[in-house]
Order: C-alpha cells, then sequence, then structure tokens
C-alpha cells in the first residue's frame, strides 16, 4: 500500500498549501459516485482520520435531473457517505432540459456546489479532477484554439466563491493517473458507480477521451502524454509571468479601486504592454463581477479598442459590467452593484463626525475643520478627491447631493459662472460619474467642490484664510 501511502502524503500537502486561506472552515468533496471522486472521497476520510485535514469534512452530490438512472446514482453516494460517516449535501438541479450541452451542465453544477459551500461556510471545495482529466483539458482546448492561460490546463486551485463567503476549489490529484486511482479503489474494495453518460461518445469531451486520444496514444505512444504535458508545463510558466505583469499593472495604475469599481490610468502605455493590460482587465472583471466570472478574449480585444476611441465611449460586458473610456484611461464598474445618489436636497455634511456615506452609492464623505490650513499633503499628494475650503464665503449650512439639471458652477480663477455640465466635460469626469459624484454645495445651493475635479471660486483659500474645512471623498 506504498501508493497510497504517497498519495495521503500528496493529498494533505496541496491542502495544507492552502490552509492559511482556509482558515479551518469545513473541507466539501464533490462525489459524482465515479471512480476519481470516489477515491477522493476514501482518500480525504483517510486524512481525517488520522487528523491530517485542514477542517471538518462534508461531502457534496449534484443531481442534474437528466438521467433516468440519477436517483440510483444519489442512493450510491449517500450510501458511500454512510459508510465513511462524513456529513453528506445533496442538491437537485431543475429546468436543465432534455439533452443540456456539457458547458451549461458544468456552469449549473458549480453554481449548486457554490451554494452547499456557502451554506456551510465550507472554506475549500475538493475535486478528483486527476492528470488525465488535464491531458484531456489540454487537448481539448487546442483544437479548439486558445491562448497560454488555455493551454495552461486545469490549475490546482482557484477562487469558487467571492465576496465575503470566499471559499477555494482544490483539485489534489492532478498529479496522479487515472489508473493509480482505480487500482487503488480495486483494492481497498469500495464499489463504483457507472455513470451511463460517461460512455455517450455524442458529447465531445467523452468522443475525446474514447475515440480521440486512444488513437493517437496507438500512433504516438506516450509521446502524446509527453508532448502535452510540455506544452501545459510550458503555457502555465508563461501564465505566471503574463498574471504577474498584469497584477503590476494593476497596482501601479489604479487611480481608484473597490469591490464594485476600477479605474486604470493607462496614459502611456504603449502597444507591447496592452498584452498586460489586457489580462489586467481580466482580473478586474473576475473581481468586479457578481458571480466571479472572467470575460471571453473578444470582451477584452474590443475592450482596448477603447483605448482608441473618445472619452464616454463605452463597452458592456457579461452580467451587466461595464468599460468606459476616460481621458485618462478605463473606468471598469459593475453598475448593478453601486447604489443610487440620494435624490432631491441630498444630505446634510457633519463636520467632525467621521465618514458620511453618499446615499446608497461606493462614495464617502468626511469634513474635518482646522484652526489653520494643514500644510501637508500638499495638494499633488493629496489627490483629486480632497479639498481645503475657506467657508468664510460659503453660508451654513452645507450640503452633498448629485448634479441637478440646470446647475451651474464658477470655476477656481473665474469671473463668471458656467454650466456644470460643460465644466465637467472640460474637466474630463468619466460619463459614469457625473450624476453620482457627491457634490458639495452651501446654503445658498452654489456649488462649492466638484471631486476629483476642482473647488469653485467661492470656496478657495486666501492669503488671510485662517480657519479652514478640508473634506475628503473616499470610495467603500
Amino acid at each position: 500500500m506504498d501508493s497510497l501511502r504517497r498519495l495521503l502524503d500528496a493529498t494533505s500537502r496541496c491542502l495544507v498549501r492552502y490552509e492559511n486561506l482556509v482558515g479551518g472552515r469545513p473541507l466539501l468533496a464533490a462525489i459524482s459516485g465515479g471512480a476519481d471522486s470516489t477515491a477522493l472521497a476514501y482518500v480525504l476520510e483517510r486524512l481525517r482520520a488520522e487528523d491530517r485535514l485542514t477542517g471538518p469534512l462534508a461531502f457534496c452530490h449534484v443531481d442534474h435531473g437528466v438521467r433516468a438512472d440519477s436517483a440510483e446514482n444519489v442512493e450510491h453516494v449517500r450510501a458511500l457517505a454512510e459508510r465513511l460517516e462524513v456529513p453528506f449535501h445533496l442538491r437537485r438541479l431543475e429546468s436543465l432540459g432534455d439533452r443540456p450541452s456539457e458547458d451549461r451542465m458544468r456552469q449549473a453544477r458549480y453554481a449548486a456546489i457554490s451554494d452547499i459551500a456557502r451554506a456551510i461556510g465550507a472554506g475549500a471545495v475538493v475535486t478528483g479532477h486527476h492528470a488525465d482529466d488535464n491531458l484531456e483539458t489540454v487537448l481539448f482546448r487546442l483544437l479548439r484554439g486558445t491562448g497560454p492561460r488555455g493551454l495552461a490546463g486545469i490549475p490546482e486551485a482557484r477562487w469558487l466563491c467571492g465576496e465575503a463567503s470566499r471559499c477555494l476549489l482544490v483539485r489534489p490529484f492532478l498529479k496522479v493517473r487515472r489508473n493509480t486511482l482505480r487500482g487503488l479503489l480495486a483494492r481497498v474494495g469500495i464499489p463504483v458507480y457507472q455513470d451511463s453518460t460517461n460512455a455517450d461518445v455524442s458529447y465531445t469531451r467523452n468522443r475525446l477521451r474514447m475515440e480521440t486520444i486512444p488513437r493517437l496514444q496507438k500512433e504516438l505512444g506516450v509521446g502524446l502524454d509527453v508532448a502535452l504535458m510540455t506544452v501545459a508545463t510550458t503555457a502555465r510558466a508563461a501564465t505566471e509571468i503574463l498574471d504577474a505583469q498584469a497584477r503590476r499593472v494593476l497596482a501601479e495604475r489604479s487611480i481608484r479601486r473597490s469591490s464594485h469599481c476600477l479605474h486604470l490610468d493607462l496614459r502611456g502605455v504603449g502597444k507591447d504592454d496592452l498584452t498586460f493590460v489586457g489580462e489586467a482587465l481580466r482580473i478586474a472583471h473576475a473581481d468586479l463581477h457578481a458571480r466571479g466570472e472572467a470575460p471571453l478574449q473578444r470582451w477584452i480585444e474590443r475592450a482596448l479598442v477603447l483605448l482608441d476611441k473618445p472619452d464616454g465611449t463605452r463597452l458592456c460586458g457579461r452580467g451587466g459590467l461595464l468599460v468606459e473610456r476616460t481621458r485618462k484611461g478605463l473606468l471598469l464598474v459593475d453598475p448593478d452593484r453601486l447604489g443610487a445618489p440620494p435624490v432631491g436636497d441630498g444630505a446634510l455634511l457633519q463636520w467632525d463626525l467621521g465618514r458620511q456615506r453618499f446615499g446608497a452609492t461606493e462614495w464617502h464623505v468626511q469634513a474635518i475643520e482646522h484652526p489653520l490650513p494643514p500644510l501637508s499633503p500638499s495638494p499633488s499628494e493629496a489627490g483629486p478627491f480632497r479639498a481645503l475650503i475657506d467657508p468664510r464665503n460659503a453660508p451654513l449650512p452645507w450640503r452633498i447631493r448629485a448634479r441637478r439639471p440646470g446647475d451651474r458652477i464658477q470655476p477656481l480663477g473665474a469671473r463668471a459662472e458656467q454650466e456644470l455640465r460643460r465644466f465637467l466635460l472640460a474637466r474630463h469626469v468619466p460619463r459614469f460619474d457625473r450624476d453620482r459624484l457627491p457634490l458639495l454645495v452651501d446654503a445658498n445651493d452654489r456649488i462649492l467642490w466638484v471631486p476629483g475635479a476642482d473647488i469653485a471660486e467661492p470656496a478657495r483659500l486666501m492669503l488671510n484664510t485662517r480657519r479652514c474645512v478640508e473634506v475628503r471623498v473616499t470610495t467603500a
């Protein structure tokens, strides 16, 4: 049983690598009842018995409801869970149709697993994907046409659930061959459920597994596996470089970044950097998307084309995500998750009482009174979302509100007012922000400050200014 001990040790090491992300929360194993997931169930139960798991163990099964024997499959997995004395969770899917596509079933399956993971507070979902699955995936993507990320194969770990209930998807068997897992089950005598659809060659992946790969292996021998593994290894190395450079772009060029919004300053970016910018957009899309979905390559290409378009040009993405061309670069937002500003006269701005949220938006406003204008930070260091205002020419109370039709402003240094609409255009305020920015107005409803743009002439500091108010606008 040396092979079992090696498999136990390798699985344990894989799970320990992500222990800091899982945080002792339950491990949820996705069990279909086939050989691969059954081997996973047995290995995890052995690790639990040896007290080597990073958290409590639970099994889950998703019944797609498209096979006549699905109920029998469910009972098989339930019996396996009872035999191993592991808690079992079942989710039945509906409305998939008589013959749903492989991709649709996969998406529905992972959505159901994510729901179960959130319900039990799981820190990680563990699946039985193995080395042969990885080779099949690389060949499948190669035949369909893909880039380095697709050729890199199946990642060992990725985020399955985002936001507050972050959950990791981990695949500890990716370096284990299928025959090894089946040999293990034969030795320990655990029954396996035979899924009838696995022999249906009308499904592309089954046809690839049962016809194409055996034929290629017969002609090429072990050279096929070596070639595919070489492609995957090289592509993964290239992907890691691409990912590192993309995260550098996000770190160095993010003007504004929150859970629902990202503004990238892409001025001076050359053609040689566009590949990294595109990868940065892919990462940002997955971070901002409500379900953590990555964008299509076509969407990334269209987003990069915006850099050659006028300010205000927009592109809508999957799940309602929006990209806008700004003077400085690209603004990526999820409008559905960014709440609305207050209506009408807005809200009173309270001084020295901490941050105040602007309606249901991502904006927060804070006002601090100073006996003398602070010398630090300087205006250039503080940025356009911090202003120092002389209150002598701005009667109280002050309010924060959204713009309204007919609004006017007297720009800094100007003698006359102008339309706020023209002012925002001239200052290149992003189109998406114009109706959402918290405008600061005085008791006479005069605009004192447009965050991200400039203060108005009545609000400017004078040489004899002593008492002043510092106003900061930040995002959640």
